[in-house]
């Protein structure tokens, strides 16, 4: 490197007029603002922070596994990919296209939500329901008395009552939610399993204080 600069100065007092000079020296200081800029180092990117505990969805267990997951982590990829569609890879059979069957009261009363209800629309209301979610918290969903009512190699029904808290930020909205959920999930050629049908049951409290059930909680956001 010395030898070379060397050779440089020894060229450089060789040139005869100030011009030429002035122009060596202008490529020169143009040369090394460009070697500042191409090895500078860069700032690196903040990671993606976003919590996830998808599995491959293997089993129908795992399917309820993750589904809760998607619940309390306020994901929407996990949460649709838990559902029979392209998300899922789960798109084999039109018999086992996804389906939601509301809970009766809600039926009633959101009869034109529910009528075209599909994975895109559940997709549009669990992201409005967690926009209303601060950062700091998570939906609470309590699955009890769950268990699989039918269990076969390509299909199973899987039943649970459930209690939910959102935690939103809305007021005068019900802070809870109750019912039984009944799933039936159903396997496909990929080898995953996903909700083919979803079907919702409202319940009472122990004082028969009946609360709105997740149907409810859906067409509250839905779109």
């Amino acid at each position: 490197m010395k030898k070379k600069l060397s050779y440089f100065f020894a060229w450089f007092s060789c040139q005869k007029t100030a011009k030429t000079k002035m122009s060596v020296l202008r490529f020169c200081a143009l040369f090394l603002c460009l070697q500042g800029c191409i090895f500078v180092t860069r700032t690196p990117e903040p990671p993606d922070t976003r919590r996830s505990s998808f599995q491959p969805p293997t089993s129908a267990q795992i399917v309820v596994t993750n589904f809760q997951a998607a619940i309390r982590e306020k994901n929407p990829e996990n949460y649709i990919q838990c559902l029979v569609s392209g998300d899922s890879g789960a798109t084999a059979l039109a018999s086992r296209r996804y389906s939601f069957e509301p809970s009766a009261e809600a039926s009633a009363r959101f009869a034109g939500v529910f009528a075209t209800w599909n994975v895109v629309r559940e997709r549009q209301a669990f992201i409005a329901l967690t926009a209303k979610i601060s950062a700091q918290s998570s939906p609470d969903l309590t699955l009890s008395n769950d268990r699989f009512e039918f269990l076969s190699p390509d299909s199973a029904v899987f039943v649970s009552d459930y209690r939910l808290r959102p935690n939103y930020t809305l007021s005068g909205a019900p802070t809870e939610f109750g019912g039984t959920l009944r799933f039936t999930i159903s396997s496909f050629p990929n080898g995953f399993w996903a909700i083919s049908r979803w079907s919702d049951q409202a319940s009472a409290q122990a004082n028969s204080q009946t609360l709105p059930s997740w149907s409810t909680l859906k067409a509250q956001f839905a779109n």
